[in-house]
């Protein structure tokens, strides 16, 4: 018991004099010790302290590995823009414009390749195969459509026409009826009248001479009346007939044009998975339009490639290091101001990783110290 206390005085004392060592150096050191966050006063009673140590003693060797790695290729940004600074104005010009055409060029390569990501591109391969037929078709298809929509209104027009004989083959009719009932009725009265007339003569000795001319010039004109109607009649009903004829088979006609044409563009829809020739033409004009923005890819991949070679011929030329720094900022090369931000910006980052690498490096070597007097005590 007396050891395991002597031990814990050691070490206090050890971690006393490593403080007491650092305070003197500057803030950081006593942000870093009071930051540990590890009980070190339980260092030789609790195993899993030593543990936690050395993670953090291996995280910390990690950390230095990243920030180093970080820090070296800021320098080297550094050195590239203080080449590029140092050289003629004419190469910075050449680089500026060289640099404006690569992110121009850039910008229409996403907004291409966004366009051709909204169309499909199993549509793309469906419509490729009647590429060399598909203005034909729809040529075809619309006259189709059209002969459709002509025949449709001529349809229309015949069932309207034959409602309207119908109509009035069903007048005529009854007006046939009635004109034979009057014939009757005229041959009754006649009839009738006769029968009076001689009863007025024969009994009753009556002059009938007037009342039988009036009588005689009734029925004629009665009977007259009856025949030209009748006749007319005929006439209408022979007419109408006639045109209830030609209107049935001009719409028998019409609906076998109706079918045929009807086949064809079921036959044209089912093929290209289309219902009308409008939908066909929208979906050969988006294809279209993909064909032409995959054609501007790639000519806009060519030009990309032309301006990274030229600028990397324009920096070997100038013997400036790249290593592919203005290319991923080739926005702030497009000009002065962007060059000095970024020239700012990179100072900055290699500032604030310095300042880390040396906190890590220090807390690092604390953390060094305190594992390596364990394992010596």
């Amino acid at each position: 018991m007396e050891e395991k206390q002597s031990l814990i005085n050691r070490l206090a004392n050890w971690w006393t004099g490593i403080k007491s060592k650092f305070q003197s150096d500057s803030h950081i050191e006593e942000e870093i010790l009071t930051g540990l966050d590890i009980d070190i006063d339980g260092l030789y009673d609790d195993p899993s302290i030593v543990i936690q140590l050395q993670q953090k003693y291996m995280e910390g060797m990690r950390e230095i590995d990243v920030l180093k790695k970080k820090y070296k290729t800021h320098v080297s940004w550094l050195s590239t823009l203080q080449q590029l600074e140092m050289s003629g104005k004419s190469v910075k010009q050449d680089l500026e414009k060289l640099s404006q055409i690569y992110s121009e060029t850039v910008l229409k390569k996403g907004e291409y390749r966004d366009k051709m990501r909204n169309e499909g591109t199993s549509e793309s391969i469906y419509m490729e195969q009647y590429e060399t037929t598909m203005v034909s078709t729809l040529k075809m298809m619309a006259e189709h459509e059209n002969k459709q929509r002509i025949v449709k209104q001529d349809l229309a027009y015949l069932e309207a026409e034959k409602s309207d004989l119908l109509h009035q083959k069903k007048r005529l009719s009854m007006a046939y009826r009635f004109v034979k009932n009057a014939l009757i009725a005229v041959a009754f009265l006649t009839a009738v009248a006769a029968l009076v007339l001689s009863i007025l003569y024969f009994i009753y000795d009556k002059n009938i001479l007037v009342p039988s001319m009036i009588a005689m010039v009734a029925v004629i004109v009665a009977t007259v009346w009856v025949y030209i109607f009748r006749r007319y009649l005929i006439y209408e009903i022979s007419k109408n007939q006639k045109l209830v004829k030609r209107a049935i088979e001009l719409t028998n006609k019409s609906k076998i044009k109706y079918v045929n044409n009807q086949k064809v563009i079921d036959y044209q829809c089912r093929k290209y998975h289309v219902n009308s020739s409008e939908m066909l033409t929208l979906r050969w004009e988006n294809y279209q339009e993909r064909i032409s923005a995959e054609r501007q890819y790639k000519n806009i991949s060519n030009s990309i490639a032309a301006a990274m070679t030229d600028i990397e011929t324009l920096l070997r030329k100038n013997k400036i290091k790249d290593d592919g720094f203005i290319v991923d900022f080739i926005d702030y090369f497009t000009s002065k101001k962007g060059r000095k931000i970024l020239l700012e910006r990179i100072n900055n980052e290699k500032e604030e990783f310095k300042s880390n690498l040396k906190r890590v490096e220090k807390e690092s070597h604390i953390l060094n110290l305190i594992l390596t007097n364990y394992k010596s005590g």
